[in-house]
């Protein structure tokens, strides 16, 4: 998840939506290559990849050549495949579908941990060092930079993190014992480095998802 913590996805140009296209269809592309895919000058392509690098869709690679300028192959982050349109809501589903057939117990729960603390993790990697306020706050920001409409507030030296709509609504109509809440709850614990409880439920009939902090530390783990 080679996310900036930014609070709002950047729009494209109609312009810029073309390299991303080609980046999405061919990785690797230089200034040349898409010069000449293009039609346009090499100034027009630099300005095109310099908005795009900003926006954090596009990344940089040093080519390894002898002596002389050197050259850059372009590819598109993370990001930049959500920007193309790359989604991955059939895998999810069938993967959640699957471990809720499990019938051991213990097994279903153990790997809805494994996976929780790997997507905190990530997560995790991309928030600043700071107060738990300021992790909960950059967390907001993130799930909004993904389009979940997250946000932050603090009521009365009480942080709050707000869910405002469920990032896995495909999932939550067939979830019948609250697994995926759980996991919601496990992974911006991770995330945050301390639990993390799920005072209020949308499917409870409120208006969002809230999380406040527990006194309870979580231990850091490797990423192994």
């Amino acid at each position: 998840m080679d996310l900036a913590p930014t609070n709002n996805q950047v729009p494209t140009r109609p312009v810029d939506q073309l390299v991303l296209d080609l980046l999405r269809r061919q990785e690797g592309l230089t200034v040349v290559d898409l010069t000449e895919k293009l039609e346009v000058t090499a100034t027009a392509v630099r300005q095109r990849l310099d908005r795009l690098e900003n926006a954090g869709y596009v990344e940089r690679r040093k080519n390894s050549v002898g002596r002389g300028r050197p050259t850059f192959s372009y590819f598109l982050t993370d990001l930049g495949w959500r920007q193309v349109g790359v989604t991955y809501t059939d895998l999810a589903v069938a993967l959640w579908s699957e471990i809720m057939l499990l019938e051991e117990s213990g097994t279903k729960a153990k790997l809805i941990e494994r996976v929780s603390k790997r997507m905190g993790r990530a997560f995790r990697d991309l928030l600043p060092e700071g107060s738990i306020e300021d992790r909960m706050k950059s967390l907001a920001g993130l799930m909004a930079a993904r389009r979940i409409p997250a946000s932050f507030v603090s009521v009365e030296g009480l942080p709050i993190l707000s869910v405002h709509a469920c990032p896995y609504p495909d999932l939550t109509s067939r979830d019948t014992d609250r697994s995926l809440c759980h996991l919601e709850q496990q992974v911006l614990s991770e995330a945050i480095g301390q639990p993390l409880e799920l005072s209020c439920c949308k499917l409870d009939g409120h208006g969002s998802c809230q999380f406040k902090p527990t006194q309870k530390q979580i231990p850091q783990t490797s990423n192994l």
